[in-house]
């Protein structure tokens, strides 16, 4: 689809002489005909270097009403922001408008008269657009059922999936859930993202958005290292520069489709934990978290009923020793090592030792005792766990 949609935009350029490019219904660019450096504009070079466009051009463009426009229209210069002037031309199909060609024309010298190869091309990118939203449409829906839906659901999906060889015949499938760090996403800026080209994912990869992020179910070769999941995330996350900060959470692979459901649930309960527990991320696998598991696992209504008393007594005392479960926390998590903690936490090993018995006094546990530190570990990142949730249900 991008090397017809690339085609065409080359082909206007040709025609009209002018720096010419194709975006989505929200601006972001799909993809630039060829320029001279010296033809463009700093938002244009921003859009050929970061494929985003910034808020105040959205607009702008919205000024003068692009999303009600079935003829092209003249977006004036903002000299101010080194905006130059541009003829928008809405790529339409089906009484839709699917995205925009968007002609440089810094000198206003293009009318109607050199329209009429634009208007053209423009219906035929709009059939493109328009039927690529559709089957990126049926294939979200398609996921959707495949990773949430009931039993009954779960099997539909899998089975048209099979008929339609969407995947390598004996190729596990795997989820990737992609989870912003502070809660609310821009939903149009992660669907653009979403639905580019990346590389690394298998032939047939579904993707979609869901309420906590977004979800990819890709095939893993069989002959696969174990690194082969995290170089489709490296590939992925090398164009989010334009999103607010990710974590990953990836899902046990599954030799059959029919249970790509339980490595979703795993992958968007691995994505939780790194936003919960920060060491375990920012890309976090379900397979290497450890005890971590039951606790990301736990019902809500359950969580404060699991939490150590003795813990309780630390949180309680935080307004007035904020840092004593800081320090417990690294101590526990450097394997008890006092100096590690120490240089973790940049403080001397006898700030350390003080801050461990004063705590140890608090919640009257002994840190010499296995089981007593066992509480205390698992108590504190219960807390870690109480307290994100509560942080985002304030924040929704």
């Amino acid at each position: 689809m991008l090397q017809e949609l690339q085609d065409i935009i080359n082909g206007i350029s040709a025609e009209v002489g002018v720096p010419t490019s194709l975006t989505d219904t929200r601006l972001n660019s799909i993809v630039f005909g060829p320029h001279e450096d010296a033809e463009i504009d700093s938002v244009r070079r921003r859009a050929l270097l970061l494929r985003s466009t910034p808020e105040w051009v959205r607009e702008w463009f919205g000024r003068h009403d692009i999303d009600k426009a079935t003829a092209p229209v003249r977006i004036p210069a903002d000299p101010e922001r080194e905006l130059a002037s541009r003829v928008v031309v809405p790529a339409r199909w089906a009484s839709t408008t699917c995205g925009y060609i968007c002609l440089l024309d810094v000198r206003q010298e293009l009318d109607e008269t050199r329209m009429d190869a634009v208007m053209e091309a423009a219906a035929q990118v709009g059939r493109i657009l328009y039927l690529d939203q559709q089957a990126r449409h049926s294939d979200a829906d398609l996921l959707r059922d495949l990773v949430r839906g009931s039993a009954a659901v779960r099997g539909k999906a899998a089975d048209r999936l099979s008929e339609q060889g969407r995947f390598p015949v004996g190729w596990p499938v795997v989820v990737i859930f992609l989870r912003p760090v502070r809660g609310g996403f821009g939903t149009d800026a992660l669907a653009h993202w979403l639905w580019r080209d990346h590389g690394g994912l298998s032939r047939g990869a579904l993707r979609c958005l869901d309420a906590e992020g977004a979800v990819v179910l890709t095939a893993v070769p069989p002959t696969a290292d174990p690194g082969h999941t995290e170089r489709i995330i490296d590939h992925l996350l090398a164009d989010a520069r334009d999103l607010p900060e990710l974590v990953v959470g990836i899902g046990d692979p599954q030799s059959d489709l029919h249970d790509a459901h339980l490595s979703y649930e795993h992958a968007q309960l691995a994505a939780r934990a790194a936003t919960v527990w920060p060491a375990t991320g920012p890309v976090c696998s379900w397979d290497r978290l450890g005890a971590l598991r039951v606790l990301i696992s736990t019902p809500d209504h359950l969580l404060r009923d699991l939490m150590d008393p003795r813990v309780a007594l630390l949180k309680q005392a935080r307004p007035s020793q904020p840092n004593l479960i800081d320090t417990l926390e690294t101590y526990l998590d450097s394997g008890c090592d006092n100096q590690a903690t120490a240089a973790r936490l940049h403080v001397h090993r006898g700030t350390v030792y003080y801050r461990l018995e004063k705590a140890a006094c608090l919640s009257g546990m002994d840190l010499s005792d296995g089981l007593d530190r066992l509480a205390l570990h698992l108590g504190i990142k219960l807390l870690r766990l109480i307290d994100s949730k509560a942080d985002r249900a304030q924040s929704l």
